[in-house]
């Protein structure tokens, strides 16, 4: 008996600190700052139907931010499917300074998009690795399906505004005690390194809900405005 409690505690401890297999339900806002100004915010919302091989999850957004260029305003839109929660399509919104929308399906290891500019329409394809993950440059809910595949390792992550997919490597640094608008919060601290990009800051609790993500070569950051229970 005390062998296997001896066990049981460590096994224990690891099924806390690993990614869950659910995506659940979340749903939040994040204050927006850029060079320590706030500037807008981000509201989201993550619905999950089903379970197993059934599971769909939906993730919206939308984002308005005020920035030295001009207004940015993204209306974000994710569906995922099974127990990785698999992308299946996406589409954004882009209005403010420079107007777009971006319609993206994944499928047979591809990505195909159609994206509408006041210019006209245009037709992209790139390949969308297995496994991989959508990460719009400016969301962050969108880092919940980064931290479910891993807390280590090297995720492909499709990038739609940019046309294209990048390896990134996440690094766990552990956790830490963080301070959201009062309150403190232990969370896991990852660290996300796209090939040829810049580091990017990502922490979340124990559910893989996003509380904070920075990227300090932008001098960005989107905090939750309360911690999630």
């Amino acid at each position: 008996m005390k062998i296997l409690t001896r066990l049981a505690l460590p096994l224990a401890l690891f099924a806390l600190a690993a990614p869950v297999a659910a995506q659940g339900s979340d749903s939040g806002t994040f204050r927006v700052f850029v060079d320590g100004r706030e500037v807008g915010t981000e509201e989201f919302t993550i619905t999950q139907t089903g379970t197993g091989t059934a599971q769909e999850v939906t993730a919206s957004g939308r984002v308005r931010v005020r920035l030295p260029e001009g207004t940015l305003e993204l209306d974000p839109r994710l569906r995922s499917r099974g127990i990785a929660s698999d992308p299946v399509d996406y589409q954004v919104e882009v209005g403010g300074s420079s107007p777009s929308k971006i319609v993206g399906t994944v499928n047979g290891g591809r990505f195909s998009a159609k994206i509408v500019t006041p210019a006209g329409e245009q037709l992209r394809e790139y390949v969308a690795s297995s496994g991989a993950v959508v990460l719009d440059e400016g969301v962050a809910h969108h880092y919940s399906f980064l931290a479910q595949r891993t807390h280590n390792g090297r995720v492909p992550v499709i990038v739609p505004r940019e046309n294209r997919q990048v390896m990134a490597t996440v690094t766990s640094r552990g956790e830490e005690s963080v301070t959201v608008n009062g309150t403190s919060a232990m969370l896991f601290h990852l660290v996300v390194q796209p090939a040829g990009g810049a580091e990017h800051h990502v922490w979340v609790d124990a559910l893989n809900r996003v509380v904070r993500v920075e990227v300090p070569s932008r001098s960005y950051r989107a905090e939750r405005t309360t911690v999630p229970r």
